[in-house]
């Protein structure tokens, strides 16, 4: 599977590194030698690909993976030290056999020692592992990805299993098997049916991780019955480091005490800021949907699904904000967004909402707002956002809380009118770790602050969904309990 248009190369002195800053397009990797083939057994094949059992979605392999192997059981030479569990999505992309659906499927994805290539997950209704039946396992695919420039320490062992044929709306608990090493014993609850309420957490940029906002916030999440929680993008600062990357997963996958955090028992659904930069470790630590036939070049890059009364889209914008990183991405995005909204929109009587969520805002007053990028982004997305009549489009990379009026683009989307029903109210929601930014207002605004990096110190948002109503809360993240940054606001059809 190509994936050419974004690579990486550590240039003399500091540029690869302002180029993650800045957000500039990122530089050709040559430190690597030419990889070995992927390889595996089932249904493998010398392509790369991989059908889990039970699922009627292929995965397949980064052209950055090694030793790409499936279907390995509970078994494995040397130390496993099951880590950094998680959970994520497989599924196509677009509607059809297979189609990513929370309702039914997961995946698990951890890290190991290298050595231990065991791919195997149970699990069953009830805590207890002994009671679960034994045909509820499954086995998955194992790789190296290539060590992060900035973090020299050996390639990273990495695991995904993805389990279909779930019943919607229910809880399972789960236990990976690596040799003699059994995990801890996690749980998740399946996404509801059509017409059944959801509440989904929001938020992004947790780079840089200030005042441990990013592990605080995972913790809470467990307290507060949300089936998914998506993330708009910038998860850290330096995307070739592999230590960062830990970092982050470490502090969600376990508490400040050390017990099991959100990131194993909620699914996370993200999508891709400038910070990540198309780096194989992005891809390698984060389970997203991919269609690998119809989509070859960008796996995991665009998705959607259907959870509750929702229609979720979410989108990589870095080559529409930066166009020059791949001028070939554009088109293929937008005529997939557009069959996509489409039939959601001709839909609204099963899923009455459509959400979406890419990293760069279309309109914000913060320090991003008139980029030049974001100025690209929302020529490019507000048009398509108009004529779905899309209801809310959740962004980060300005560090901050804003949430417009609804809004309609028009035909000049540099001066959209605010109307009282039918447009689209755009959320600037970011903050779970990096450094707050300041919060203006224009007359598109209709609520902004910002967070101050001591009282309170990072934001996320809790949406809730029902056939009637969409209705949103954003919050605070500090250490002594978490306060409502705005009260909430409602769209009611």
């Amino acid at each position: 599977m190509k994936h050419n248009n974004v690579g990486w190369t550590l240039v003399p002195g500091m540029a690869c590194l302002l180029a993650l800053a800045t957000g500039a397009a990122a530089c050709q990797d040559t430190s690597n030698p030419a990889q070995p083939q992927p390889q595996g057994g089932n249904d493998a094949g010398t392509d790369g690909k991989f059908t889990p059992a039970g699922c009627a979605f292929t995965i397949a392999a980064r052209d950055e993976y090694m030793d790409w192997t499936v279907d390995v059981p509970a078994t494995g030479s040397g130390t496993a030290n099951i880590r950094r569990v998680r959970l994520g999505l497989g599924g196509n992309v677009e509607k059809g056999p297979g189609y990513a659906d929370p309702s039914t499927s997961i995946a698990v994805a951890w890290q190991t020692d290298d050595g231990n290539l065991g791919t195997e997950v149970r699990w069953g209704t009830t805590q207890d592992p002994s009671s679960w039946p034994e045909a509820n396992k499954a086995t998955g695919i194992t790789w190296l990805t290539p060590r992060g420039q900035l973090a020299p320490n050996g390639d990273q062992r990495m695991h995904e299993t993805y389990i279909c044929g779930l019943n919607p709306a229910t809880t399972y608990y789960y236990q990976i098997l690596a040799g003699a090493e059994k995990s801890d014993v996690y749980s998740f609850t399946t996404a509801p049916g059509p017409g059944q309420d959801v509440r989904l957490a929001i938020t992004g940029d947790s780079r840089g991780e200030h005042n441990n906002a990013w592990q605080i916030l995972e913790r809470r999440l467990l307290n507060l019955g949300v089936t998914a929680q998506l993330f708009s993008g910038d998860m850290v600062d330096l995307a070739p480091s592999q230590a960062q990357w830990e970092s982050w997963l470490d502090s969600a996958w376990k508490d400040e005490n050390g017990n099991p955090s959100a990131l194993g028992q909620i699914l996370m659904l993200a999508t891709h800021g400038n910070h990540e930069n198309h780096t194989p470790l992005y891809f390698g630590n984060i389970v997203l949907p991919q269609s690998p036939d119809k989509y070859p070049e960008y796996p995991e890059y665009f998705y959607s699904l259907d959870l509750g009364p929702l229609h979720i889209v979410v989108v990589d914008d870095f080559s529409i904000v930066s166009p020059s990183t791949d001028q070939n991405y554009g088109p293929v995005l937008k005529a997939w967004l557009e069959k996509d909204l489409a039939a959601a929109d001709a839909n609204r009587a099963e899923r009455p909402w459509i959400v979406a969520m890419h990293h760069h805002p279309s309109y914000s007053s913060s320090l991003h707002g008139k980029d030049a990028g974001v100025l690209r982004g929302r020529d490019f997305f507000v048009p398509i956002w108009d004529k779905y009549h899309v209801d809310m489009v959740f962004s980060g990379h300005d560090h901050d809380y804003e949430r417009s009026h609804p809004i309609v683009g028009g035909a000049d989307v540099d001066s959209p009118q605010v109307v009282n029903q039918g447009g689209t109210v755009y959320v600037v929601c970011a903050g779970s770790g990096a450094d707050g930014y300041g919060a203006n207002q224009t007359s598109l605004t209709a609520y902004s602050a910002s967070f101050d990096n001591s009282s309170h110190f990072g934001i996320y948002g809790i949406l809730e969904a029902s056939m009637t109503q969409l209705f949103w809360t954003p919050y605070w993240i500090d250490t002594s309990g978490d306060t409502v940054a705005e009260p909430g606001t409602a769209i009611q059809r």
